[in-house]
């Protein structure tokens, strides 16, 4: 090893010492937004494993974490930290190639651990060195974030993995070069002269934490785009507004008292579920300009050494990723599992926790003077023009005047964007539905920033795809439900929740009056009923809140995904109220639509009143969902 000064060694730039951190934060967050949809929608849902072996293999994967310090020993310093960073960015690079779930599985399983171990490996490395390089760790961690949310929001919500073409696979063999590259010039660890005892590694546990608030909220673009009802573009320059004041709150010194009223503000922000409108923008604008400088504080009190080995900052780092792991799982299956707990609970519950460790770090790192350094701020604001090509690169879609009847019209279950494959392919989605060319679309299973989709905004990338204006209908939570896709002018349109509200996974139907031109109405109607099959009863409550509301009246059309089959009491409902099935009208095969790779039953159905008439139906065969979708041609019965 080389005897020159560690100084000498380490690269002076400031933006040298930020990037490596700032890379690797990259690639772990993207590892994580392909390990919880492969979790859910490869080995869930397509290989059919269970709940109850899917919860212990998701746990079993983050208690590996809590392996970093044997890692270190086996490897040594130097060599533990480039196979953790390094291997990181290979596995990244590796699934981003992949087209098989199950190795895009193993390589982001790997990827995360390793992620994980970077975190104490990397502070063991910066720690020798005094405060400051622990502080510079911290800001990079934070730019790392801010990069993130850049690169996610760029393209749409729809992360680099899911990208089709050759522009995704150079954007990441770039960035994994130049962790390599950053990698090759960094030095052995210089000698360690003091130890940390247990306590002064604790708040090493709050990381994991600030990465599922930042999935699950605090930097998900299309939640912000749902809560705040603005174009894309903006919810996302919102964002990146926050994380350069986040940023630059940073340099300034927080005293005991700054640090306590920050973790309460987190907490408060934390505790509405449902925030909508200007409440959601303040709420992500002081959100993060909060969260950053309190992580910066957590940094900051982590700048002590270790003299014998990490396995103190690993202990701690395994307990951080192992609550990661409990609360991103508790949050999402309480939709199917009655936790006893309402999910809106957990995230107040870590921006808690993140408060606490800021506290703790805060009194042992009370003499050390916050950083004076400008180049996170200034980077982050280069991150601003992400946001603006976004904008100029997009199109609002308009509604076209039609000319009456005929109108075509599909109801299209799309699994949350998900393939039978359990892979995210919203390209195919769109593609599908084209083969159809409807005017007017129902949609159901759409996901609007779930952490288990992948973060992604459904509706608005297929409203960009197909450049449809669109309306949303909330059910199980303010970011997941049903969507309409219409050409013609929307009127006037609502979303009315169904009984019985006591469901984990809550229902809707969603409505809307269409312009459909040539002085013609049509009154659309979208739902998603009850999933779980033998549950005929709550059908039952369902179907007459529709008919109610439906009344009778003329140039109606009602579909979804009803998840019953013809012979159904809930369906004969339907019937006797006056409503016709359009496949039934048309009598061709038996209308299978699930599972689409091999249909067995039909539960998709598109319904007409008395006084329309249907023609044209086509299914198309496609494995983009795990439904086929359904679409006719309707005209006034002559």
């Amino acid at each position: 090893m080389s005897t020159r000064p560690l100084a000498k060694l380490w690269p002076k730039e400031p933006f040298a010492v930020l990037a490596l951190p700032a890379l690797t934060t990259l690639f772990g967050l993207q590892t994580l937004r392909v390990l919880l949809p492969s979790l859910v929608w490869y080995l869930g849902d397509a290989a059919g494993v269970s709940y109850m072996m899917l919860g212990p293999l998701a746990i079993g994967i983050f208690l590996a974490t809590f392996l970093a310090a044997i890692f270190r020993r086996l490897l040594g310093q130097r060599l533990a930290l480039i196979v953790a960073a390094g291997g990181l960015g290979l596995a990244r690079l590796a699934e981003q190639l992949s087209t098989s779930p199950l190795l895009d599985l193993v390589l982001v399983a790997l990827g995360t651990v390793l992620f994980a171990f970077f975190l104490p490996i990397y502070l063991a490395q910066v720690r020798g060195q005094g405060g400051r390089a622990t502080q510079q760790f911290g800001a990079g961690f934070l730019l790392g974030l801010a990069l993130d949310t850049a690169l996610h929001g760029a393209f749409g919500t729809l992360d680099l993995s899911w990208q089709h073409g050759f522009v995704a696979p150079i954007i990441v063999l770039l960035l994994v070069a130049a962790q390599w590259w950053l990698l090759a010039r960094t030095p052995s660890a210089a000698t360690q002269t003091a130890d940390a005892p247990f306590l002064s590694n604790l708040p090493l546990v709050a990381l994991p934490l600030v990465i599922f608030l930042v999935l699950v909220i605090l930097q998900n673009v299309a939640r912000a785009t749902t809560l705040t009802g603005w174009a894309t573009p903006l919810a996302f320059f919102l964002i990146v507004i926050a994380n350069v004041v986040g940023l630059a709150l940073t340099l300034l010194p927080l005293s005991m008292w700054g640090v306590l009223v920050g973790a309460v503000v987190l907490v408060a922000l934390m505790v509405p579920s449902a925030l909508a409108g200007g409440a959601a923008a303040a709420m992500y604008l002081l959100g993060n300009a909060v969260l950053f400088p309190l992580v910066a504080v957590i940094f900051r009190g982590l700048a002590k050494a270790e003299q014998h080995g990490l396995w103190r900052a690993a202990v701690a780092n395994g307990i951080g990723w192992l609550l990661f792991v409990l609360l991103a799982f508790a949050y999402y299956i309480s939709y199917d599992i009655r936790l006893g707990i309402p999910n809106a609970i957990l995230p107040p519950f870590a921006a808690a926790l993140i408060g606490l460790a800021a506290l703790g770090a805060a009194r042992s790192a009370s003499r050390l003077a916050a950083p004076r350094h400008w180049t996170p701020v200034v980077l982050a604001l280069t991150f601003l023009l992400a946001p603006i090509v976004l904008w100029l690169g997009w199109r609002e879609p308009m509604a076209t005047s039609g000319k009456g009847f005929p109108v075509r019209v599909m109801t299209y279950n799309v699994h949350n964007g998900f393939n039978t494959d359990g892979r995210l392919d919203l390209e195919a989605i769109a593609q599908t539905i084209e083969q159809t060319s409807p005017d007017v679309v129902g949609l159901q299973e759409i996901a609007r920033g779930w952490a288990i989709d992948s973060s992604v905004d459904i509706l608005a990338w297929l409203s960009q795809r197909l450049q449809m204006p669109y309306v949303f209908g909330p059910t199980a939570d303010p970011v997941w439900g049903n969507a309409i896709l219409s050409r013609y002018p929307i009127k006037e349109w609502g979303n009315v929740p169904m009984p019985p509200r006591t469901l984990l996974l809550k229902r809707g139907f969603l409505w809307a009056r269409l312009d459909i031109g040539g002085g013609e109405e049509l009154l659309f109607i979208a739902t998603h009923l009850h999933h779980v099959e033998k549950d005929t009863e709550i059908r039952q409550q369902q179907v007459p809140e529709i008919v109610q509301f439906w009344n009778q009246r003329k140039r109606t059309i009602f579909l979804g995904d009803l998840n019953a089959t013809p012979d159904a009491k809930e369906i004969a409902l339907l019937r006797d109220a006056g409503l016709r099935d359009a496949f039934a009208a048309i009598g061709t095969g038996a209308g299978l639509s699930w599972p689409a790779d091999k249909p067995e039953v039909r539960i998709d159905y598109i319904w007409f009143s008395p006084d329309l008439t249907v023609r044209d139906l086509a299914m198309p065969r496609s494995t983009a969902s795990d439904h086929l979708g359904i679409a006719v041609t309707v005209e006034v019965k002559r």
